[in-house]
């Protein structure tokens, strides 16, 4: 594959990468834990809040520039950054492709810090994304995924798993299952039947407090890998419900999805302190929202970040979301995204 090039000889990239929001099943896509769940399985749908990465020719030492803080950082080359710090994500990725001088990788994030949609693992493939274009490297997505999930493992000296990564790579609505030495994933587009009565039913929320998801993630799973019975019971729990919920989400059984939302979420929020909030319960638990609503949980691990739920009926939108604004919850478009689109000097490719 021939290296990209601007008209002026240079490489030129540009990659836009969806965030994704877990309607069930999250945290047992992370190792070992899917191996001691039998049957576990992932739901989520990319969405339109996206990570941009643009990589153009500079004079002298390269160069990360970050839009979203208004922060940067110069190497002579892309192995010269250090890989703790701010930029350290980013420049892990950058120490597994041949090292460049001379580029600005500029990059930006349209999540929130700590939002629980995979917006650092969203950016991280879209950095990976734009360097394999530079390097003619071509990956499955099988491949890249595993190749973040261990990039951002390493960085987080934590426990991390695939399904925002392979969000980010597929775009729609994933339904991924886990097997010793595999990953499989079934797709739904974003203009099937099924996905435009997601969309149209689907909502998002801020919370107003960010979360850390490894560390949740951890005092979830330590349980399960302590061989808690309660622990793995529960578990068993929320891969029942990621499976009920990825079958009413191919029917487009809208309402039964809402169910398998709402029993994923209660079972969640028993798994460890700090998994839902004073706030969270208050609207989850209220008339005027559980009449509008068939179910709803915190994105992520929960925590904080994101408030996902589906309407019962799309036409109480503008309503709920006057709820939402009214109790602290600020409205965010829900929009599912296609996937990843990448623009090189002299053409454009999708995924």
């Amino acid at each position: 594959m021939a290296e990209p090039r601007s008209p002026g000889g240079e490489p030129l990239v540009h990659v836009v990468v969806p965030n994704r929001v877990d309607l069930a099943g999250g945290t047992l896509d992370i190792f070992p834990l899917y191996l001691l769940v039998p049957g576990a399985m992932t739901v989520n749908a990319a969405i339109r809040m996206e990570s941009i990465v643009s990589v153009r020719p500079v004079g002298g030492p390269s160069r990360l520039v970050s839009d979203s803080f208004s922060r940067r950082s110069e190497a002579p080359d892309t192995h010269g950054f250090p890989t703790r710090g701010e930029f350290g994500l980013v420049a892990a990725a950058l120490r597994r492709f041949p090292p460049r001088a001379g580029i600005e990788l500029r990059f930006r994030n349209e999540a929130p810090v700590g939002s629980g949609i995979g917006a650092s693992s969203s950016l991280l493939v879209a950095v990976m994304l734009a360097m394999n274009c530079l390097s003619g490297g071509r990956k499955t997505w099988r491949e890249a995924a595993r190749e973040a999930m261990e990039i951002e493992g390493a960085y987080l000296r934590n426990l991390t798993g695939t399904q925002d990564h392979i969000a980010a790579l597929r775009g729609g609505i994933q339904g991924i299952r886990y097997h010793p030495g595999r990953t499989e994933a079934e797709r739904i587009g974003p203009g099937s039947p099924a996905g435009r009565t997601l969309e149209a039913h689907g909502f998002l929320a801020g919370t107003g407090k960010s979360h850390f998801s490894a560390g949740l993630n951890w005092r979830m799973i330590r349980g399960a890998i302590d061989g808690n019975p309660e622990v793995l019971r529960r578990f068993r729990g929320i891969a029942a419900a990621a499976r009920d919920a990825w079958e009413a989400v191919s029917g487009g059984e809208i309402l039964r999805v809402g169910k398998a939302v709402d029993r994923e979420w209660a079972i969640r929020r028993t798994l460890a302190r700090g998994i839902s909030t004073r706030s969270v319960d208050g609207l989850f638990s209220s008339p005027e929202f559980r009449g509008r609503v068939s179910g709803a949980k915190l994105c992520g691990a929960g925590g904080g970040g994101m408030v996902f739920g589906l309407l019962r009926d799309p036409g109480d939108r503008e309503e709920v979301d006057r709820m939402l604004a009214r109790r602290g919850f600020p409205p965010v478009p829900f929009r599912i995204s296609a996937g990843p689109r990448v623009t090189v000097a002299g053409g454009t490719g999708v995924r």
